[in-house]
């Protein structure tokens, strides 16, 4: 798995890139969506392997709970106008699959249950350049999560810069009120 903090970067980049003029809070909410199926983690004290459907990379990396969480992250904020709903949900929900996205492209793991409940088995995407993170304050604060981490600067920070930076020109180009915009002889 990438770490806490990819998982954050990459969903809030999500929100930020897929909402027009998100607010802070949406944007803040796909950080946590997409950092919260590792609580799944919490397992291992309750004895479930990491094959349980409970287990690490199980049901809480599925799509269903994907869906399932933006649905109630959307009820919870009140989206405004009410026709805004359906796509600040979709956000969200990608936000929060980018997840187990994210850990089917490491190199470490038993796979991801992306179809759970509905089917058991696990996958690996065949190209896995992400660094798979040591699990655990302790271990993560480490040489090995420094070179996680700096796999991680290139393989998700830096695309996430670069997509924040290409939407932000976008909006600003085609935003009438900057001059940029402004078309002579008009």
């Amino acid at each position: 798995m990438p770490s806490a903090f990819s998982h954050a970067i990459v969903g809030s980049t999500l929100v930020a890139c897929g909402l027009p003029r998100p607010r802070a809070t949406l944007v803040a909410l796909g950080a946590v969506l997409a950092a919260v199926p590792d609580l799944d983690v919490i397992g291992i004290a309750f004895g479930w392997g990491l094959d349980h459907p409970l287990g690490h990379r199980g049901l809480s990396h599925s799509l269903i709970v994907a869906a399932g969480l933006a649905g109630l992250a959307v009820a919870a904020v009140r989206a405004r106008p009410p026709e805004r709903r359906w796509r600040i949900w979709l956000v969200l929900a990608i936000a929060a699959a980018s997840h187990g996205l994210l850990d089917a492209l490491t190199n470490g793991g038993r796979g991801v249950a992306f179809f759970a409940p509905f089917v058991d088995t696990r996958w690996h995407f065949p190209w896995q350049p992400i660094e798979v993170s040591p699990i655990g304050v302790w271990s993560f604060f480490s040489r090995r999560g420094f070179q996680v981490l700096t796999n991680e600067v290139v393989w998700l920070w830096e695309p996430c810069l670069a997509m924040l930076a290409a939407t932000w020109a976008v909006r600003r180009s085609s935003d009438p009120r900057t001059p940029a915009a402004r078309v002579p002889g008009r």
